[in-house]
């Protein structure tokens, strides 16, 4: 049988009872109201089972996406936006879902129950301007239906009417007498401030959603989430792990912590973290998305070994993903050295051959295990791909400099200069700071490492060599002093 004819049938079932009902005797209703309590049961479950496959097929195009790199793992949208608008209304979603049953039916006129059924149906087969249409009926004939507003107020939401939608969901956040439906108004008013990237104005909702409803945990997600991107690090991580005592499964949850933890992390390197739960040590049970995470975090804070058991698990669970093994390899790199690496690299490249960045990083290896003409190579192929890709440029000065071309090297490195990019620029000036100090001119060196001070905390080395610029001198200036040049 079609489904089409399935739908056909219940629905003549349904117009039969209504024909029916108004010559039947009170026997007949009977059986009648039972044969509508059973189609009722029907109905929500079709409902539930629809957006059981509705979720689990997103789920699947998602992953296959990712394992056909159409949607790489390795994207990082911690810092978008876009991303935290995303969960948010996934998030508020999970709101209006669990408002399944109507929280006041009992007190509102049965002559409009249909309506509610009716828009209800129509909302969760995301029908939305059937069910806007439904329910502005029913607000209008029944104003303190809260529920019925409630979804009347999603409803215009998800028609794109959000000034009409707002307003709705602060008149709620107002009068309703249901502490729940005023909590999901104020979740909900949150995640549109959030949308428009007001922060602070969000965070301050999704608290008064806490505040009404303490066990709101998606309300919490929120917060954190906000706090996160408000480069509040420390209030996310409370919050999360709070919201992850709850619910320690829920993998984006999970990453939520770990990039909070890594943004807390690049904020004060003494901070100390305590893992929740099951991110305390990687295992497989982990969602891939968060195994990644993990490693990202483990390598920030230097845990290598950790970072290395991470990309370990994910080139089981993903073998033709090119960036499960160069991570792995990097990170064996970092630990055993080039030999234990080289094989692991060369795989990533073979997965990945377009992939510059991993062409790159073998370079990288053997460069600093002395293979000059193979970390030439690597580097030269990469710029056949991307003449301007100054990552090529900057392996090749060093390589140039290791091999004695120093005038090749300075040559390379004065391009740089000419880039508008800061961090380019300052990183030709280190470059070029490091030739004058072969070359033993210790204050065009240190000329050159005072115009990169800017950028210290990721040019680490300048302290130092300003200390020895000085020292060759005969300089007694504080390295401080130095780099306030």
């Amino acid at each position: 049988m079609k489904i089409e004819d399935w739908f056909h049938g219940l629905r003549g079932k349904a117009e039969k009872i209504e024909e029916k009902w108004p010559q039947a005797t009170e026997q007949e209703r009977l059986v009648m109201a039972d044969q509508l309590f059973y189609l009722r049961q029907v109905s929500d479950r079709v409902v539930d089972l629809w957006l059981q496959f509705e979720e689990k097929l997103s789920q699947t195009i998602r992953q296959v996406k990712q394992m056909e790199g159409q949607v790489p793992d390795t994207e990082d949208q911690s810092d978008s936006a876009a991303s935290a608008i995303h969960t948010l209304k996934k998030e508020m979603k999970k709101d209006e879902e669990k408002n399944d049953a109507p929280l006041d039916m009992k007190e509102q006129p049965l002559d409009f129950e249909h309506l509610f059924r009716r828009g209800e149906g129509f909302y969760h087969l995301r029908m939305f301007t059937d069910a806007k249409a439904c329910f502005a009926e029913l607000v209008a004939a029944a104003p303190d239906w809260e529920t019925g507003r409630l979804y009347y107020a999603y409803s215009l939401l998800f028609c794109e009417e959000r000034e009409f939608a707002l307003r709705e969901f602060r008149f709620l956040c107002k009068v309703a007498s249901s502490p729940t439906i005023v909590a999901i108004s104020y979740n909900a008013v949150g995640c549109m401030l959030a949308e428009e990237q007001q922060w602070l104005e969000a965070a301050q909702a999704f608290k008064v959603a806490l505040e009404t409803k303490p066990d709101h945990e998606d309300a919490r997600f929120n917060l954190a989430l906000c706090y996160y991107m408000d480069q509040d690090a420390q209030e996310s991580v409370e919050e999360i792990s709070k919201y992850l005592q709850e619910h320690e499964h829920d993998w984006e949850a999970q990453m939520l912590w770990l990039r909070a933890a890594h943004q807390l992390q690049g904020m004060d390197e003494a901070a100390e973290l305590e893992p929740p739960g099951l991110l305390q040590l990687p295992t497989r049970e982990l969602e891939s998305e968060t195994l990644k995470e993990m490693a990202d975090l483990y390598e920030a804070v230097g845990n290598y070994h950790r970072a290395q058991i991470c990309y370990r698990f994910l080139t089981e669970r993903l073998p033709k993903e090119g960036w499960t093994w160069h991570g792995l390899a990097w990170n064996t790199w970092l630990i055993a050295g080039t030999r234990r690496a080289a094989t692991l690299m060369k795989k990533a490249i073979s997965l990945a051959p377009d992939q510059t960045d991993f062409l790159f990083s073998y370079g990288w290896m053997c460069l600093f295990d002395g293979e000059i003409d193979n970390s030439m190579n690597a580097f030269r192929k990469v710029l056949e791909k991307d003449s301007s890709n100054r990552l090529a440029q900057s392996g090749m000065i060093a390589a140039y400099e290791k091999s004695g071309e120093i005038q090749a090297a300075k040559q390379l490195a004065k391009t740089f200069l000419e880039d508008e990019v800061p961090f380019l620029h300052a990183l030709g000036c280190f470059h070029l700071g490091r030739l004058s100090m072969i070359e033993e001119n210790w204050i065009l060196a240190e000329q050159y490492f005072s115009r990169a001070a800017p950028f210290g905390d990721q040019l680490r080395e300048i302290p130092i060599y300003l200390q020895l610029c000085a020292s060759k001198q005969g300089k007694t200036i504080a390295v401080d002093e130095l780099l306030k040049t």
